[in-house]
């Protein structure tokens, strides 16, 4: 009885985190980071920082992310990123699970090649 209660919980988890990394797959939108913007209170810098990201349409937007999502992601300008857009004016960095391919973008003159 316990083990399977076990076994069908594991089913659901993965069912539930599979489901939504195809939402955000389908939900998010690409861009490059053309600026890091400083922050003028310092505390906040220590937990997320902010970027503005030129979309595939032209837009250009503000973006947070995560201190770990940083670390992990070795953002630069010129790299292209994948946002979540959260509430009505509110982007998010995402990282995707797996990556596997190299991407090259062209910002200003300079071709940046990496990893996404």
């Amino acid at each position: 009885m316990y083990d399977s209660l076990v076994f069908y919980t594991f089913i659901a988890l993965i069912l539930f985190f599979s489901c939504l990394e195809l939402y955000k797959i389908k939900v998010r939108k690409i861009g490059h980071i053309i600026e890091v913007c400083s922050s003028d209170n310092g505390v906040e810098h220590l937990f997320r920082s902010r970027f503005k990201v030129r979309l595939t349409n032209g837009q250009i937007v503000e973006a947070e992310a995560e201190r770990c999502t940083m670390c992990i992601g070795q953002f630069k300008i010129g790299d292209e990123v994948k946002l979540i857009q959260s509430g009505n004016d509110r982007f998010v960095i995402h990282l995707p699970v797996m990556s596997f391919k190299k991407k090259t973008c062209n910002i200003a003159g300079n071709t940046v090649t990496q990893k996404s």
